[in-house]
């Protein structure tokens, strides 16, 4: 029957499809499947890979590794696309500490592969085979097999395979351990992360401020000191003869009058000593027809101007008093350049806010739109940048990112620019979300049909389950141990931990934390340790052989 024919016959597109559609749609099925609150999540597709490959399904070798690496890459760019705008803030506050934390991890690693070495006299093949599939690292497999004998290699895949799944599934014990040990509500944790943002970010408040300053007396706005130094706009300006108007850089301001000033409360502060007192009258509560609008920045023209180019006080009498851009309100200085996507708060008149929304977009539709020519160029890039080959003397081969932290690295450095020319990085939330898991189901179909093959055989037979329980100690003890330090000594919160044991395993494991909470603090995690571990378990696995040989 023809039917039969095409999940037997392993030939042919349609096989294939149907293969990886059959594995991907159980194995999200046994995900869903809470056993005590908790479940699978996507990685269940790894063991309903693993089942299907045991009872004979088979994928041609090439579309295989084809799926597999092309989901790895969709998912890592994904990843990055998702923190990139957020990256440096969190790289400067806690960058030092989770890389240290990410280095403490894979340098336990190497030293207990070492040690069965030395202590239990694993071959040298086999061992760093365990250390490579007990961290879910391909690439540091392909760094040491250039290092191994022609004999040693088939060895080392043979560890890989068996210590693979427990290296996926160990990551997600190690978060379900330390959630239940330290009595963890993950939402929470969430909610803690947002507020200490929120903190961070220095939130920007408004201040009515009356001019006492004799010195200041008839200067006009943009002659005042200090306020685009130190961060803040003024929106109001209310005079007792004329009352409340648009403040343009050319106002001038008079004894007596009350200036409405937006930006963080230190720097309010400050101005109110520059200027005067603050004033009990607030402007935002005089009838008259000035409003505020919130406008998105989605045309063209706008995209890379600053504040002071596009002009909007003088062109329009609009005031731009805030800009929102990935959750975190900016102050509009003079030097601001307006990305894709930004949120920008507005005081004028209808009339005048109408135009002003022309002219920066205001388009939901241009929001939500997904662009594909920036995303096939991003990964393109993020290929090229993985696969460029660095000479490190005394290595027996070039030192390469790969396919997952070269695509990760640009996609965090894309977004954050914003656009480069006509091209606008940029990628709405639902479709980086989308390309995310989909990236992670494609990846895991190809690494669990992969595995799966002699999967049991190896097992049962010979030094199996020795090499299994070898390689869960490499994944689990120093998970474990840094875990534990990073949650009591340092503590850290939850979230970011998670994506800590994620990153520094180089572990797809990553997508488990979406069935604990909607927050993207692991991911942020992940991206901030993941090219570092890359690089370091590549290196280590060379260095092992050259060591241990």
């Amino acid at each position: 029957m023809w039917l039969t024919d095409l999940f037997q016959k392993n030939e042919g597109i349609a096989h294939a499809v149907i293969v990886i559609g059959l594995v991907a749609l159980v194995g999200l099925a046994l995900g869903s499947i809470k056993i005590r609150g908790v479940s699978l999540g996507i990685p269940g597709v790894l063991f309903a890979g693993l089942f299907f490959r045991h009872i004979g399904l088979e994928v041609d070798a090439k579309i295989l590794f084809f799926v597999r690496d092309f989901g790895l890459i969709l998912f890592v760019y994904a990843v990055g696309v998702q923190v990139g705008p957020g990256f440096l803030a969190s790289l400067r506050r806690r960058g030092l500490p989770l890389s240290m934390m990410a280095a403490a991890i894979c340098l336990l690693g190497a030293l207990l592969t070492m040690l069965l070495v030395w202590v239990a006299k694993v071959d040298v093949a086999a061992a760093v085979g365990l250390f490579a599939g007990g961290t879910t690292n391909a690439p540091a497999l392909a760094s040491a097999s250039e290092a191994l004998k022609e004999g040693g290699r088939s060895q080392a895949v043979s560890s890989f395979a068996v210590a693979y799944p427990f290296g996926l599934f160990g990551v997600i014990l190690g978060m379900i351990f330390l959630r239940k040990m330290f009595r963890i509500d993950p939402q929470k944790e969430a909610d803690l992360l947002e507020q200490l943002e929120a903190q961070a970010a220095s939130k920007l408040d408004t201040m009515n401020i009356e001019l006492q300053n004799a010195n200041l007396n008839n200067l006009q706005l943009s002659e005042f000191p200090s306020i685009d130094d130190l961060g803040v706009v003024v929106s109001r300006v209310f005079r007792t003869d004329t009352g409340l108007e648009i403040a343009r850089p050319e106002t001038r301001i008079r004894v007596g009058d009350v200036l409405l000033a937006v930006g963080p409360a230190k720097e309010l502060n400050e101005l109110r000593l520059i200027v005067g007192a603050q004033s009990l009258l607030d402007l935002r509560e005089l009838p008259s027809q000035i409003t505020t609008r919130q406008v998105l920045v989605t045309h063209a023209a706008a995209l890379g101007k600053t504040i002071d180019e596009l002009d909007l006080a003088r062109r329009l009498g609009v005031n731009v008093t805030r800009v929102s851009r990935a959750e975190i309100e900016l102050t509009p200085t003079s030097g601001l350049r307006l990305q894709f996507g930004d949120r920008v708060r507005a005081v004028g008149d209808e009339k005048s806010l109408d135009a002003a929304a022309k002219l920066l977009g205001n388009s939901v539709r241009q929001l939500n739109l997904p662009r594909l020519m920036p995303i096939f160029l991003g990964i393109l890039l993020g290929v090229v940048l993985g696969m460029w080959p660095v000479f490190i003397p005394g290595m027996p081969a070039p030192i390469k990112l790969g396919l997952a932290a070269g695509p990760m690295i640009v996609a965090i450095a894309l977004s954050r620019i914003g656009r480069i020319g006509p091209v606008i990085w940029y990628m709405p939330h639902n479709a980086s979300s989308l390309l995310k898991e989909l990236g992670i189901v494609l990846f895991l179909v190809g690494v669990g049909i992969q595995a799966g093959a002699g999967f049991v055989h190896t097992l049962s037979n010979g030094d199996g389950f020795y090499w299994m329980a070898l390689g869960a100690g490499i994944t689990i003890l120093p998970l474990m141990i840094v875990g534990f330090i990073a949650m009591k000594v340092m503590k850290m919160n939850y979230l970011h931990v998670c994506g800590l044991l994620a990153g520094s395993m180089t572990s797809p494991s990553l997508a488990f934390t979406a069935t604990m909470t909607p927050s993207e603090a692991p991911a942020v995690a992940f991206a901030t340790v993941y090219p570092l571990t890359m690089i370091l378990r590549v290196l280590l696995a060379q260095v092992m052989v050259l060591v241990l040989a």
